[in-house]
């Protein structure tokens, strides 16, 4: 890149989870206005450390070469209206069209997402929305490769320990959320989402807010020592158990992010969970959306 564009440019750091990322937008490109969500995690210099991953916005379409690339999946209805994954011998490709005959928007990333270029029309409604789904996607699949997780789940802290809701789309994560915040004293939402699961150098394991918490205003720069995952399952009853071993594994493994094309992060996403499991209790709760699932969920957790 030449002289004159790096002075057409600013750069921006966040901290998530204790990792900076590194945005570079254009130098008219209002980041603020499209990534309210961020602004707890901006960082005004990323403190000497070299970035997890840096993502460079550019305002023109990203062309390939087309016959080079390999689709490694094709669906509708994730992240937006249409989503397609791509491969090159070099790079990965996110085709997003968040609208259904919108613009259809593009992110390059190297094969370790330590590095990618973003299309983003500014001027577009949904260009805050495909941005930060640019960015989490970088964020989670780099995160990989420095003991960290992003995983899909809603997170209450009660003093200063964090306890992770996990469960399909609908399952009720949210609600029971909302339930331990009503009757259970002293409670707060971490994160109703995407938070970030970290196991620090000296071992001990953290769960984050992230910028990314779903429909839930809740962004919220600050960690919570995890002490149970809970997967919720909907019932006709409430009934707890706890899992040990592989069934531990399989009962998290669906919700978290990584790339299983990829051979590196998968097998890093797994060592993780190995290590999660051996530190952190794994529960299932099988619920109703009422008052006495939280109260038996708590009752379980809190002897943890």
């Amino acid at each position: 890149m030449n002289q004159k564009s790096l002075q057409e440019e600013e750069r921006f750091w966040f901290c998530i989870a204790g990792h900076f990322m590194e945005l570079v937008v254009p130098r008219t490109f209002d980041w603020e206005g499209l990534l309210l969500s961020f602004k707890p995690f901006k960082s005004y210099a990323s403190n000497g450390k070299v970035a997890m991953c840096s993502i460079r916005v550019v305002e023109q379409p990203i062309a390939i070469e087309q016959d080079s690339a390999k689709v490694l999946n094709e669906v509708s209805d994730v992240l937006g209206h249409w989503f397609c994954l791509k491969e090159t011998e070099q790079n990965y490709i996110f085709d997003i069209e968040f609208i259904e005959k919108g613009n259809r928007y593009r992110m390059v990333s190297d094969k370790m997402f330590s590095t990618a270029t973003a299309y983003i029309d500014r001027k577009d409604p949904v260009a805050g929305i495909v941005l930060s789904s640019f960015l989490m996607i970088a964020f989670a699949q780099s995160a990989v490769l420095h003991k960290t997780l992003l995983i899909h789940s809603s997170v209450i802290e009660k003093d200063r320990k964090g306890y992770a809701f996990l469960g399909k789309s609908g399952t009720g994560k949210s609600t029971h959320s909302s339930l331990w915040l009503r009757y259970i004293e002293n409670t707060d939402l971490l994160n109703d989402d995407n938070p970030a699961i970290r196991i620090e150098e000296n071992g001990n394991v953290y769960v984050y807010g992230t910028p990314w918490s779903g429909k839930t205003p809740c962004y919220k720069n600050r960690r919570a020592e995890l002490k149970a995952l809970v997967r919720l399952e909907q019932a006709p009853e409430n009934h707890f158990i706890w899992k040990e071993g592989v069934d531990s594994l399989i009962t998290l493994l669906p919700s978290c992010s990584s790339m299983r094309w990829n051979t590196l992060l998968y097998t890093g996403m797994c060592n993780i969970l190995e290590e999660v499991i051996d530190k952190v209790k794994v529960g299932y709760l099988k619920c109703l959306p009422d008052k006495d699932a939280a109260l038996v969920c708590y009752k379980e957790v809190q002897q943890v």
